[in-house]
């Protein structure tokens, strides 16, 4: 009976790290991203590869900054990056983390972060003609 009860008690208290692991370390490691230029045929470059032209809908990790190049014939390229910034999932595995130390751990994954912005608009300037 004795080894009933301690079997059960290590089975709870394993249970419930498990699930107070921190909301993050459940989150996916990218996020939709999408990038939008002014002229329907410019290139868009998204981490250093070409991603589409016009409009793009992709997926970005969201512990990294997402740095996107747009560029034209006869245009200035543009680039923007978009840095990134901690999720709600990653506070709620902070506040409970003051409480618990085990949802902490769940900081150290992609999903207690995310970009600045999920949708990005790029205006392309014409360049003078030489």
């Amino acid at each position: 009976m004795k080894i009933v009860k301690a079997f059960v008690s290590v089975l709870l208290v394993v249970s419930i790290a498990f699930f107070q692991f921190g909301c993050s370390a459940f989150a996916g490691s990218r996020q939709p991203f999408s990038v939008t230029a002014t002229e329907r045929d410019a290139q868009i470059y998204i981490n250093g590869e070409l991603a589409g032209t016009g409009s793009v809908k992709t997926t970005v990790r969201r512990d990294q900054t997402a740095s996107v190049m747009v560029k034209k014939e006869g245009y200035y390229p543009a680039t923007r990056d978009v840095g990134t910034k901690m999720s709600s999932l990653g506070i709620l595995d902070l506040i409970a983390g003051c409480c618990i130390l085990i949802p902490l751990i769940g900081l150290a994954f992609p999903g207690s972060k995310e970009l600045d912005q999920n949708n990005l608009s790029i205006i392309l300037d014409k360049a003078p003609i030489k």
